[in-house]
């Protein structure tokens, strides 16, 4: 039987007791996924307001929970399911001179740049943008007067303005909007520039004055800033993005972001403030490049940078730059330091730049930038649109057009309760999980001590708990004559593809070198893994091109498994996590040459299997 997707309605979910802040890693069981957006722009942002995006932070938390918007084209667009929280992320560098050169009757408000970002010209983006550089980083005084004082008090009324639309929107139980903003460096290189932004989300409406932004310092002084500005009952944690796009600089083994090299003061610091990295974006797949570093064939998913050639580093991927291999780096990295930098729990956002968080359906898809890609023509050529409708280089990166962006993917926790200091504290212990835009459910268990049935019981969720820990977790020192046991279970997205199969990607080092098995451990259509390795033969499904029908004959709608890693070594340090395949569906692509009767896209796949990736569980002697 072959049927399009059938909406439902939201689970209903149960509300616990919150734990206090004091005990972050023993909340009570959270039985409940949360679904959201962590990385999002508006109209507060240059790039955005000159795309078009006219949205106010307001509406697009409105959006988030089911609100409809108008769009640049004048159509109308809704989610077809709420977001459970979201955090409206707008570069800090833009609370400024954007907010001055939009406002008539500023004292800048006539002078050539304002006059230029209220327009279309692409060159005027690239002029401000480039501004957001660390070393040597000025506020330009054409637009914020003589020693910026005049876009420092813009950015801090902007500032406000974000907390207080987030304050309004907040519902504790029903909708989670958190306090948040992008940092926003571009780093200056003799062969170039790259970017190592992050994004800040706070715990509560208990925030600095101030949004620290790349004319205050870099990534290593941001930290630093927040915990001095940051002090309770104000908690902050940073999330990097598009490592597969920041030239090895993000995850940088031994130097810091300005090239100046580690020390343990600020390796502490970054592990206390930086637990998660966005894995999966509008950008593309920042897990794993086939061809390069700990690859499987897997990794072939939604690549928008193409692999870096000898000698190249700039505007193409290396090993470096994946978050597979660097968490895997990781362990050596402790071994050393006796702290890891890079132990961080996985999840995804969108990044878009329309306004609209948690705009994921393949089926629906709008565009990620506004009049650049806001129609099926323009996001299916094979160059990029500038703002005015030419035709404009990509300098050389190689993204391959609008066809390399994606929809992007969803966050997901594990909370006892919609609230921000759950959803922040879940956060921050790492017990989430990423998604590729559906709404897979995941849970993801580590111990010695678990029962190989443990995922059949009625009660695996508290055995999970009970005798051993959650994704994010740690496993110390295996008891003698013991593996860790791995207990997994997922739940297919009713609007998505069937489940084809779970895997747990195990990474570690030995002998010196960085290494990854790629295990199959839950197969659907009772095929079964081949040995210990697997994989899971193919189940066969398939996608119907013409009419984008999937096959419901293949697949499951749930899958479970416990698993007991069978080549272990308790004298190794080892970093497990899941990830979860659907049988394949139509790429928005395909959605839109369907829409005007083109041809399919040559530069990128015509199906695509969505997918969710769980936070690592660690194992350390």
């Amino acid at each position: 039987m072959r049927a399009r997707g059938i909406f439902l309605a939201p689970l209903v979910v149960l509300a616990l007791a919150q734990p206090s802040w004091s005990e972050p890693l023993k909340p009570p069981i959270p039985w409940n996924a949360y679904f959201g957006e962590l990385h999002l722009h508006t109209s507060l942002s240059t790039d955005a307001f000159m795309n078009g995006t006219r949205k106010h932070p307001v509406t697009a938390y409105r959006f988030a929970q089911g609100d409809p918007v108008t769009l640049s084209t004048g159509e109308t667009w809704q989610l077809s399911r709420a977001l459970d929280f979201a955090a409206i992320t707008d570069h800090a560098e833009s609370f400024g001179d954007l907010s001055l050169c939009k406002i008539p009757g500023s004292p800048v408000y006539d002078v050539p740049l304002c006059q230029g970002m209220r327009g279309t010209e692409p060159t005027v983006m690239g002029r401000v943008i480039g501004g957001w550089k660390v070393e040597g980083a000025k506020l330009n005084p054409e637009t914020c007067g003589e020693g910026g004082k005049l876009c420092i008090a813009a950015a801090r009324s902007t500032w406000k303005t974000v907390q207080d639309a987030a304050n309004q929107q907040n519902a504790p139980g029903r909708f989670t909007a958190l306090i948040g903003y992008e940092f926003s460096p571009v780093i200056l290189r003799p062969d170039g520039v790259t970017k190592i932004h992050r994004n800040v989300i706070y715990r509560n409406s208990d925030v600095p004055d101030d949004a620290f932004s790349a004319y205050d310092g870099t990534a290593e002084e941001l930290h630093a800033w927040l915990e001095v500005a940051c002090q309770e009952p104000c908690r902050a944690l940073t999330i990097p993005h598009n490592s597969n796009a920041s030239a090895s600089q993000i995850f940088w083994e031994g130097k810091n972001s300005d090239g100046s090299p580690w020390t343990r003061e600020i390796l502490d610091r970054r592990a206390r403030l930086e637990p998660l990295v966005e894995i999966y974006q509008g950008k593309g797949s920042s897990e794993c490049h086939v061809g390069i570093g700990l690859a499987d064939e897997e990794c072939d998913f939604e690549q928008w940078v193409r692999n870096c050639g000898p000698d190249e580093r700039l505007g193409c991927a290396t090993a470096a730059d994946m978050v597979r291999d660097t968490i895997v780096r990781g362990l050596a990295v402790e071994q050393d330091w006796g702290v890891n930098p890079f132990k961080l729990g996985f999840i995804s956002s969108t990044d878009n730049h329309l306004g609209t968080p948690g705009a994921t359906e393949e089926s629906d898809y709008q565009g990620q930038l506004g009049r650049a890609d806001d129609s099926p023509a323009k996001r299916l050529a094979p160059g990029y649109v500038g703002p005015d409708g030419r035709a404009i280089d990509d300098g050389g990166w190689g993204f391959g057009g609008p066809t390399k962006f994606s929809p992007g993917g969803l966050a997901a926790v594990w909370a006892a309760e919609n609230t921000r200091e759950q959803i922040w504290d879940a956060l921050a212990r790492r017990e989430t999980f990423a998604t590729s835009g559906s709404r897979i459910r995941v849970r993801f268990f580590g111990g010695f001590d678990y029962p190989q049935d443990a995922h059949t019981r009625h009660d695996a969720i508290k055995v999970g708990y009970r005798d051993g820990v959650p994704m994010g977790g740690d496993l110390v020192a295996a008891p003698d004559g013991k593996a860790p046991v791995f207990i997994i279970w997922a739940v297919r997205d009713p609007d998505s593809a069937p489940l084809q199969k779970i895997q747990i990607v195990k990474g570690w080092t030995e002998d010196g070198r960085d290494r990854i098995r790629v295990h199959d451990v839950a197969c659907s259509d009772g095929i079964r893994a081949d040995g210990d390795t697997g994989p899971c033969p193919d189940n066969g499904a398939t996608v119907d091109l013409d009419s984008c029908e999937i096959d419901l004959e293949k697949g499951a709608a749930e899958l479970a498994a416990t698993w007991t890693d069978p080549a272990f070594d308790p004298s190794l340090r080892a970093v497990y996590y899941v990830r979860v395949l659907e049988n394949p569906v139509c790429r928005w692509s395909t959605h839109d040459a369907h829409r005007i009767k083109a041809e399919l896209s040559s530069y990128v796949p015509a199906t695509i299997k969505e997918r969710a990736w769980t936070s690592p569980i660690w194992y350390a002697p």
